[in-house]
């Protein structure tokens, strides 16, 4: 049984965060952390394998530290099958990471909320979604792109008036959590450069969308072209600070990578 805080706390059903999708979401922002790892050495993960039963000064009571020992555990069993590119994270810049994922889950949640009201207005009224006659919001929508496995898109919008024939309107949106106020200048731009054109790369072009409740709206198989990515910043404490720098960015963002749109919540 999980306590309080860990994984399952994250799941939520009605919001399309099932089990699987915050698995593989959680997997992808362990691959992509930044911060210290212990090394692929056998004997060394063996000498300094966690214990639930001793966490280190400041981890007590944590529900992260026993979580943090499964995750050490699986990947030690990965490494031994040969499956795993990467040593275990050590437990501070685990905790770390953890801790943005959980925000960026809260911050994904309040945008889709504003999504959906949005999407309740008259069309001449919304502020995202004025492009949709009838748009439908679905949130960690399953989808592929020729070479690549199934990811989990934060949310998809698709068209659902019939058109004339035409295949429905799909947007897709990427929201992002993360700490902006740190830097400037081409360090800002390069950092949202590469956001835009992972955004693209991922939820852009021409999706396989992973969805039964959505295929009646696709018409022509599962595959549909992407009219828009957009990529959304967490905005607050974690703007850049100098409004003419992140303006700066984000025209240099639309120049470089011109089939994403970003925005600052």
């Amino acid at each position: 049984m999980e306590r309080p805080g860990g994984l399952a706390s994250l799941v939520d059903e009605h919001a399309g965060l099932t089990r699987e999708v915050v698995e593989a979401r959680l997997a992808l922002a362990e691959l992509e952390a930044a911060g210290p790892r212990l090394p692929k050495n056998m004997a060394t993960l063996e000498r300094q394998r966690p214990s639930v039963d001793a966490p280190p000064p400041g981890a007590e009571g944590n529900p992260r530290w026993v979580e943090y020992v499964a995750y050490y555990e699986r990947r030690l069993g990965e490494l031994q099958q040969g499956t795993a590119v990467e040593g275990p994270l050590r437990w501070v810049p685990y905790e770390r990471m953890r801790g943005w994922f959980a925000r960026g889950l809260a911050f994904e949640r309040l945008m889709v909320e504003l999504l959906r009201a949005d999407a309740k207005r008259p069309r001449a009224e919304r502020r995202f979604l004025g492009a949709f006659h009838t748009p439908r919001v679905e949130t960690y929508v399953g989808v592929r792109k020729p070479g690549s496995g199934l990811r989990f898109a934060d949310v998809l919008i698709i068209e659902e008036s019939e058109l004339a024939g035409r295949p429905p309107r799909v947007e897709t949106l990427s929201f992002k959590s993360r700490d902006l106020s740190v830097l400037e200048g081409d360090a800002l731009k390069a950092q949202m450069i590469e956001d835009a054109r992972e955004a693209l790369r991922k939820y852009g072009g021409t999706l396989d969308i992973r969805r039964d409740s959505l295929q009646s709206l696709l018409r022509e198989g599962s595959e549909a072209p992407v009219q828009r990515v957009r990529l959304v910043y967490e905005g607050g404490a974690l703007k850049p600070m100098d409004v003419e720098d992140w303006k700066a960015a984000v025209n240099a963002t639309k120049a470089e990578v011109p089939g994403v749109e970003v925005l600052f919540q």
